[in-house]
């Protein structure tokens, strides 16, 4: 069953960006009758929103994007994408466990399918897993159309050994980058489409203390938190195990408890507020 989404305002956006889209061409002809740069305004301008509404992760332009969930008490939600990997998959079990943490594991498919033992050793362990496509396409995705979208999630579904009592509820899209074929795929599959409210930027920096002082900075109740694994697995092979330790650490002295919210406070909120 879909999570408590509400659609919010995001189908009269979508409607508003590509009845724009189709009708500034039409705008910049009949500007072009009187100045070929004012006539270029309307063309310009509506590719630039097309794009922001593609390439800026979190916007809820195309459709709602979960991005933080309603905590009555000092909660947050862990989410850890791109794995399983053999490296870091245990690693990270082991250090949730430690600090009495629930995480959602957004895998890649054909990581599981390589490893579908981590998959069956995340959920036996307590966590949830969710959909992060098959390929992880983070080049392309964006630019995907509806066969190659169905392809992505279908694939990676495959491998995500769920049942009737866990099934599967929740997608994210790679880089958080998607078009305005996504939420219509997902809609048919009763999928969620997850975003975050806060990042360590863990792809980029170098330092794990680093990631998780700009996760802990900002952290707030019912704060989505986005880490990864599998990364730099031969030049430093803790840096992920790192970067989740010194984020529990830090989250369990402020008072924090990490969780997995039930689908009905997977709500759409502004996560500003």
């Amino acid at each position: 069953m879909l999570p408590n989404v509400p659609q919010n305002n995001s189908r009269w956006t979508r409607l508003a960006l590509l009845g724009f889209a189709f009708v500034a061409p039409f705008l910049g002809l009949y500007l072009s009758r009187t100045n070929i740069a004012l006539a270029l305004a309307p063309i310009f301008v509506s590719h630039v929103l097309l794009l922001y509404a593609t390439l800026v992760a979190n916007c809820q332009w195309w459709g709602p994007v979960v991005r933080s969930f309603p905590a009555t008490e000092s909660e947050v939600w862990i989410t850890i994408d791109d794995g399983p990997s053999l490296a870091h998959t245990g690693k990270m079990l082991d250090l949730l466990e430690r600090f009495d943490a629930r995480a959602t594991f957004f895998v890649i498919g054909m990581h599981a399918e390589k490893y579908p033992h981590l998959i069956t050793e995340i959920l036996s362990r307590g966590h949830e897993i969710a959909n992060h496509t098959y390929t992880h396409p983070s080049g392309s995705f964006w630019a995907a159309g509806p066969a190659r979208i169905s392809a992505e999630i279908d694939l990676c579904a495959e491998w995500l050994r769920t049942g009737p009592d866990r099934p599967a509820r929740l997608f994210r899209a790679p880089a958080g980058l998607k078009n305005l074929f996504v939420h219509t795929e997902l809609s048919r599959r009763g999928l969620a489409l997850v975003g975050w409210t806060i990042r360590g930027l863990d792809t980029v920096r170098r330092d794990p203390a680093l990631v998780a002082e700009k996760i802990l900075r900002k952290v707030k109740r019912g704060s989505i938190i986005l880490l990864h694994e599998g990364h730099r697995t031969e030049k430093d092979p803790d840096f992920n195990p790192q970067c989740l330790e010194l984020t529990l650490s830090g989250l369990a002295e402020r008072g924090y408890r990490c969780v997995i919210p039930p689908p009905e406070q997977l709500r759409v909120r502004d996560a500003g507020k």
